[in-house]
Order: C-alpha cells, then structure tokens, then sequence
C-alpha cells in the first residue's frame, strides 16, 4: 500500500508541477552505461567562475574569436542567468564529453517524456545519453540504481525521487562527492525535510530548482478563465456563476494553486459561496476520478448555469468536461489546467468542448536549463551556488551560507487557434521534431524561454 501510495503522489506531483508535456508517446530505455551528473550540495565554489553582484564574471575571450562560454555577455564574461540555456553559437564539443542519465521514482508516461526531453538535448550539450531508469516507487532501488550508476563511472545525474527521498539522495552524493558529481531534480524542488517555525514548505532546499510556483500557476488559470467570462458572458451575475477548483489534498504543494485561484476568483467579483473544493483523493487520478468527484457538486447545483473549472490535471479536466457535457452546459463553461497535453491530443483529433485552455510549457524547454545546468557544473563554469543569481529568494535559499535558486519557467497559453504555432515553435527553439506541424510563418523571435524575474522575487 505505501508503495502504491507513493506511486500516485509522485504522479500527482509530476503531472501538476510539470505544466507539459508531447503529442508524443516516446520513451528511454535504462541503458548499461552511467549517465547524467551530480553535484553535492555542499559543493566549493570554482575559482574560475567567481559571480559579480551583477550576475556576471570576467573571463578571457577566446583567441579564435569564438565564444568562450555559451550566451556569455559582449565582453566574454559568464552571463550566470543564461548559462544554462543552449547556445546554438558555441562549440560544446572542444569541452570533455560526460555521460548522462536520468533516475526517477516512475515510469509513468511524463517521466518518460521528461527522458525523451533529456535524450534529446544529450548530444547537442555533446554529452552521451546513458539511459533513463525507474525505480517504481521503490525508495532503495532509487538508491542503489543511483550508486550503480556512480560505480559505472557516471559524474553527471537528473534525480527525480519522491519529494521525501532528498535527504537520503544527497547523503549518497555526499559519500561520491570525491567523484566530481553535479545533479539537478526536475519535478520537485529539493529539499531537506525539516521542519518549525521560519522552515518553507517541505523543508530548506539542498540544490537549485527549475519549475513553477504554484501560487502562481492557480493565478494564471483563473486569470485565463475570468477573461473567458468576461469576453463571452460579460452579463451574467456572478450568482449565476460556479467555480469548480479540482484538487487531490494530500498533495499539499498543489493545494497552494488553491491559494491562487481563489484569489484572482474573489478579486473578480466571484462569490465564495460559489466556489467548490472537488477533492479527486478518493476517486482516483483519472478521467473516471474527475467525473466521479465532479458529477455530484455539478449535478447539485442547478441553480448554476454557468462553470468556471480549474482542472488541475489534464485528466480531471476532462473528467469535470465530461460531467459538465452530461448536464448540457458546455456552451456555457470553461475548463483551464496548468498541463496540457491531453488537450493538445484533443484537439489534433477534431474534439473541442468545455476544456478550453491550458497553461503550458512544452517538455523540451523544461529539461534544457535543467541538463545545461549540470553540463555548467561539470564545466566548472558555476556552482551551485552561483547560477541563476537573480533568481535566488530571499527567504528561502538553504542554510549555512547557501544561495540556491527558483529558476522560473515560460508558460503558453494554449487556445484552439493557436496552438499549433506555439508547439511548432517549440520544435524549432530545441531542434526537435515533436510536432508534426506546419512552420510556415514561424520565427525564434515568437517567443521566449526566459522569464522576466517577477518584481520583489528576492524578497520574497
């Protein structure tokens, strides 16, 4: 039971902090070779890679008038909040070649599209792919395939454990540290577990993270549904007006998106009293799960002609999309999910119907700052300390002198009419071919993979 337990949180996690996805369906293989690089957290600052308050650190041009580190500034310098990203302008093959995997709890379909991400950006960082392996929820096989793959001769990892297993993950790391390991998690932010007064959520952080703050993400979805409201049914009063908030409670990092959606909806003009909690914990984590929860609040309330959905997951928002068609109010309801990739599927297949957007980021410009963060490390280029200097808060950063970082990710809007450009636009930016759509019309400059750093981030 607790394996299984295991097994559904780290799915609920994975599929709501990682708002991506593919079309696709492709996978990684455990390969016999090590992989992928890790760095402990205790890790010495390199010498050559001292940051400057700005961000940035003299460095010698190259002599040959190439670049000597990738999107390094106009003077040569290391840029520290771009590092990390490929540079398509920089020979990555004059430096040593690691070798590189990627360890997770699951096998699950977005692990192995997180894999696929990795295997793919491997080479152009000119790092060997040495395979993906799934531990299926099993805590110490996580960590004997992670010494394994030490033994095997691997400096460089992509770890993605179940959110408690961090401490014994880095206390292995800390026992190879003499093997010149560098690491970076994906779907959840490390952390050490502890607990009191002052200590965030889930405990200090032992390593930089790339993702979402999910405040924030339940902000944007309801953001995108009030917009709906307001563009389609500017008229009807409020009291007329439902929000359904789908959740799983014993994941508390996405009950914060609770937070932010019942914010935007109250400052909207919404009424309390029309917001609803729809717990999915004893339903399932499925499309079934979603009705199930769904169908009883919805069918309640008929006094209610018009939903306002929070999905939380892509199958949750069909499952609420499917209750909602079964009381004749698609027309009248909008469905909006931090992931997206179920709708994109849809959609491709001629299916539209009250699941109307997605916030979303596609999973290849997920992984890029992740495994470039690792290569950076394994360079000596920056620390762990060191990269992604603006992106460091105030208050929550580790202990003993540490400055870790939250990098942010860009996320899309997905709508019907557009979708297509933003996703060809992905396979453009990664060098992938994910997409079978057109390109016609599409440029680099369409969009980005930064994000502007929020005003007051530091502080906060």
């Amino acid at each position: 039971m607790k394996k299984i337990l295991a097994i559904s949180l780290a799915l609920i996690l994975c599929l709501g902090l990682a708002a991506c996805g593919s079309s696709g369906s492709s996978s990684s293989s455990a390969a016999p070779a090590p992989a992928a690089a890790a760095s402990s957290a205790a890790a010495e600052k390199s010498e050559a890679a001292a940051p400057a308050s700005s961000g940035e650190s003299a460095a010698p041009a190259a002599v040959d008038g190439s670049k000597p580190y990738p999107n390094c500034n106009e003077d040569g310098s290391i840029n520290y909040d771009k590092i990390a990203h490929y540079d398509a302008e920089y020979d990555y093959t004059q430096n040593e070649k690691y070798k590189v995997a990627y360890i997770a709890e699951s096998g699950t379909a977005l692990y192995q599209q997180s894999a696929a991400a990795y295997e793919h950006w491997a080479p152009l960082f000119n790092m060997e792919w040495a395979g993906f392996l799934s531990a299926d929820g099993d805590v110490d096989m996580f960590l004997t395939d992670l010494q394994t793959m030490i033994d095997q001769g691997v400096r460089g990892f992509i770890l993605d454990p179940d959110s408690t297993t961090f401490p014994a993950v880095l206390s292995v790391l800390e026992k190879n540290k003499d093997k010149g390991l560098a690491w970076m998690s994906q779907m959840s932010p490390p952390r050490d577990g502890e607990t009191g007064d002052g200590v965030p959520v889930g405990g200090n952080m032992i390593n930089n993270y790339v993702g979402f703050d999910n405040v924030e993400s339940g902000r944007q979805v309801t953001r995108r549904l009030i917009q709906w409201k307001e563009e389609t049914i500017p008229d009807v009063d409020w009291k007329e007006v439902g929000f359904l908030m789908m959740e799983f409670s014993v994941a508390a990092a996405l009950m914060e998106r609770h937070t932010g959606s019942l914010e935007v909806y109250l400052e909207a003009g919404g009424l309390e009293e029309n917001y609803f909690l729809c717990d999915c914990v004893s339903t399932g984590l499925t499309m079934q799960g979603g009705m199930d929860a769904a169908g009883p609040i919805v069918s309640s309330h008929p006094e209610i002609k018009y939903w306002l959905v929070n999905g939380l997951i892509d199958d949750f928002a069909q499952g609420a999309a499917a209750v909602i068609d079964q009381q004749g109010l698609t027309d009248n309801s909008a469905i909006c999910v931090f992931g997206g990739s179920a709708l994109v599927q849809q959609w491709d297949s001629g299916q539209q119907d009250a699941f109307r957007f997605a916030v979303f980021t596609a999973q290849s410009l997920y992984g890029e700052p992740i495994i470039g963060a690792v290569y950076a490390f394994l360079n000596g280029w920056v620390t762990p300390d060191e990269i992604w200097p603006s992106w460091v808060k105030g208050s929550d950063h580790g202990t003993d002198g540490h400055t870790y970082s939250q990098l942010l990710l860009p996320t899309e809007s997905l709508e019907y009419d557009s979708y297509k450009h933003y996703l060809e636009w992905t396979d453009m930016y990664t060098h992938a071919d994910i997409y079978d759509y057109p390109q016609d019309g599409i440029s680099l400059d369409d969009f980005t993979p930064f994000v502007p750093v929020p005003d007051g981030y530091a502080n906060m």
